[in-house]
């Protein structure tokens, strides 16, 4: 069960404060709490399978079950984090707080999971589960909550828009931080012995994790402040999700989204190292994206304000499946036109996103206005949970997609296993995107609309 809210605003001066601008200091604190999340989750995307297999002598197989095992028990724990946080009741607010409780344990989870405590191979293998299992959860506990801060610290449409775009920007600078300094940090630090670079690695991110964390809880303030009534049933709780038509059809396209991008980062690797054949520029091209989806960001405010966000994500999408066509039909001997493509995919792709990840918190107020139940956890985490499906299902239909092709590592491959391989970097996402496209068009909760609902939601008796 999870109780009724009606936001109101703690003061007069604070309703002012809720539809005005945020400070700098503020909109960076707040992206430095999901750049905290990102600089190590990226990590561990990249190198925990490499530290399992090359370093913990953990099988591939045993580490695909693990993999999937925690993906399920992410999926399971989301909505239960949002329950929780919808329950919180602190001095510091419900969502800020979990900045402060979870900087530490998220770090030492981060740091344990590149730990090899030699107990033999059941031993090993049992302690991968519990610490990587621990890890999900401490994402699930950062994540939801700084995602739900965004419409607790205000209700403006624009100041919604800035201020998710900073915390994407802030994002982006973690991912290319993250995978460029990972290796040359654990060489540095470890020297020949690969165990112990990874594991200091891990804690000067850990490190890195929790100043930022304690950088944000100190710098955000949650102004829109819930007024608790009485409890509401389960039937009325999920009315939250499956009568919330804005928040169905928003996570509906951002799945989409998720499915084609991630397939895309997923097999990148595979693309350069066996169809362009050179593996050396994995590294440049992963650079080159973000790069771009980093420059992307700074034009996100400007033309939201200017055309509206859904908009601005129908005509930039639109825009980098030209990217996606251009890809699939270059030569992979050139280059230069393939990172061309490459940065113009980045650049266009990445407002479906940043846009997304802001809107949601607006689908929380629609959700309050058609329902009378505010549950920004259980809204939240729908959209947490929706990216990690994402996740999931892009990265078994890239192994299910390789396998039929008849991909085989480290070995040339067959013309069938290098045209899977420029698919999945070229036409399936720019499909997924389409399919993002179409389904955000309907998407009916505009600037305008959402604006007069907030005023419905002030004028509300009682407050």
């Amino acid at each position: 069960m999870i109780e009724t809210e009606k936001a109101t605003v703690m003061k007069a001066k604070h309703q002012t404060k809720s539809s005005a601008g945020l400070s700098w200091l503020e909109r960076i604190g707040y992206g430095f709490g999901d750049m905290s999340y990102n600089i190590v989750f990226q990590f561990v995307n990249a190198y925990l399978l490499f530290y399992y297999t090359d370093i913990g002598g953990i099988q591939p197989a045993v580490i695909a079950t693990l993999f999937l095992v925690v993906r399920v028990l992410d999926a399971i724990f989301d909505p239960i984090m949002g329950v929780i946080l919808d329950k919180t009741n602190t001095r510091w607010g419900k969502a800020r707080p979990y900045l402060l409780w979870v900087a530490f344990p998220f770090a030492l989870f981060t740091v344990l999971c590149f730990t090899t405590p030699h107990f033999g191979a059941t031993g090993n293998i049992v302690y991968a589960y519990i610490t990587y299992i621990l890890l999900g959860m401490s994402f699930s506990m950062q994540t939801i909550p700084v995602n739900s801060l965004t419409g607790r610290m205000t209700n403006s449409v624009k100041e919604r828009t800035v201020l998710t775009t900073t915390r994407m920007i802030l994002v982006y600078v973690g991912i290319l931080l993250s995978i460029s300094c990972a290796t040359p940090l654990a060489a540095a630090l470890g020297g020949e012995n690969q165990a112990f670079g990874f594991q200091m690695t891990a804690l000067v991110y850990a490190i890195v994790s929790i100043a930022l964390n304690l950088f944000s809880f100190f710098t955000v303030r949650e102004r829109i402040a819930p007024k608790k009534t009485k409890k509401q049933g389960m039937k009325k709780t999920l009315s939250v999700l499956f009568q919330n038509k804005p928040l169905l059809i928003l996570t509906s396209s951002f799945l989409a989204f998720a499915i084609g991008f991630n397939i895309k980062i997923s097999t990148m690797v595979y693309y350069f190292t066996y169809n362009v054949n050179h593996k050396e520029l994995v590294f440049f091209g992963t650079v080159l994206f973000f790069g771009a989806a980093l420059i992307s960001n700074l034009f996100i405010p400007y033309f939201s304000e200017k055309w509206g966000r859904k908009n601005v994500m129908i005509i930039s999408a639109a825009l980098s499946l030209i990217s996606y066509a251009g890809l699939h039909f270059t030569a992979y001997s050139s280059v230069t036109l393939i990172f061309i493509w490459l940065f113009a995919s980045g650049f266009f792709t990445t407002p479906l996103n940043t846009l997304a990840w802001g809107m949601v918190a607006d689908c929380v107020d629609y959700a309050e206005w058609k329902t009378g139940v505010r549950a920004d956890g259980v809204v939240i985490s729908s959209m947490s949970f929706i990216n990690k499906l994402g996740v999931a299902l892009a990265g078994s239909f890239s192994a299910i997609y390789l396998g039929i092709a008849g991909y085989v590592a480290n070995t040339d491959q067959t013309v069938t296993s290098l045209n899977a391989i420029k698919h999945m970097n070229a036409l399936i996402p720019g499909l997924f995107i389409l399919l993002s496209i179409i389904i955000i068009s309907f998407y009916p909760l505009t600037e305008k609309r959402y604006k007069q609902i907030i005023t419905e939601l002030r004028r509300t008796p009682g407050e």
